[in-house]
């Protein structure tokens, strides 16, 4: 399937879409139908909110295209993001453009041809394209005050299971992202455990599926980043193992743009202007600066073989 882009949506079409649309022209590029199930989630999830104060810019400048897919804290911290690239807006006075991408590899796409100048990224979709050379870090989004991810693995509260060797058997919910099968993976590995066959089942799904599985007893086990469990209420799991570093998602820029345009992005997402922005209540407590350094962990990660993880976690997960 291609590509497809909605329409800019009108700025007083509904008060839950001003708080993105009266500071910001937004599109949406998704793949098919997700277009249209993007915006309903988008709508019910601003359904009811105050709009925010209308911003000022000049609408004739050049567009600024920033890139949005998963985010941290999930769907609900879409208004926070919305919020600090309206502030984004007033701080260039150029309009900005967000493009929503159903997946990590539209976006690596959209960079690719030259159609992003920034965007919020995996930590995993950042790595390909620094390889490339074609982005480097902005900055980093912090969630409640902590100061990198890490990835860990959760069992229920109330589990008997107190380390990774009482999971032998058992059920774990697993996730393609770095903190999911390549952590768990890993994680075997240091404890000299055979990953190929360690556990029962291995249901394959994103990271709040899998952690809603384990709260309902329907997996045993799962590994999903640290910021993950931020929109959980305490009590519901348990940490039996923390990863090293794993990096945030970061925002990158486009390393063609200009360098003093790249500064104020910078100083626009790391200034007391957007921390102000962010609503009440967000698990988005702010944004610093970052560097690659960060990100080794990751890399570490990410250099597992993807063969030796299907083979060890069944043929389901791709």
């Amino acid at each position: 399937m291609s590509g497809t882009a909605t329409p800019s949506v009108h700025p007083t079409r509904r008060s839950s879409t001003a708080l993105l649309a009266v500071a910001i022209v937004t599109t949406s590029l998704v793949v098919g139908l997700g277009s249209v199930i993007v915006w309903n989630l988008y709508e019910s999830t601003y359904a009811g909110a105050a709009p925010s104060a209308v911003t000022t810019f000049d609408r004739s400048a050049v567009p600024l295209h920033v890139g949005i897919a998963r985010s941290p804290g999930g769907p609900g911290e879409w208004i926070t993001f919305a919020k600090v690239f309206a502030q984004l807006q007033q701080d260039l006075n150029r309009p900005v453009v967000v493009h929503y991408a159903l997946t990590s590899a539209d976006q690596i796409r959209m960079f690719e041809r030259g159609e992003l100048d920034v965007a919020l990224m995996s930590t995993l979709a950042y790595l390909d394209v620094r390889a490339e050379g074609i982005v480097s870090i902005a900055a980093v989004p912090v969630v409640l005050n902590q100061p990198t991810d890490v990835a860990v693995l959760v069992v229920p509260a109330k589990s008997a299971v107190r380390r990774i060797e009482d999971l032998r058997g058992k059920r774990y919910a697993v996730s393609a992202d770095l903190a999911g099968v390549s952590y768990a993976y890993w994680l075997l590995r240091q404890h000299d455990l055979n990953p190929d066959g360690f556990f029962s089942a291995t249901p394959v799904d994103v990271q709040d599926v899998n952690l809603t599985k384990v709260a309902k007893g329907q997996a045993d086990a799962t590994s999903v980043r640290r910021s993950a469990l931020a929109m959980w209420p305490a009590g519901v799991f348990r940490e039996i193992e923390a990863s090293p570093g794993l990096g945030s998602p970061p925002i990158v820029v486009r390393t063609s743009l200009d360098s003093a345009t790249a500064e104020k992005i910078r100083a626009s997402l790391t200034g007391p202007a957007a921390r102000s922005a962010i609503p009440t209540g967000s698990v988005i407590t702010g944004f610093r600066t970052a560097d690659d350094d960060e990100y080794a962990f990751a890399r570490v990660l990410d250099s597992i073989d993807r063969r030796a993880e299907r083979k060890a976690f069944g043929s389901e997960h791709q």
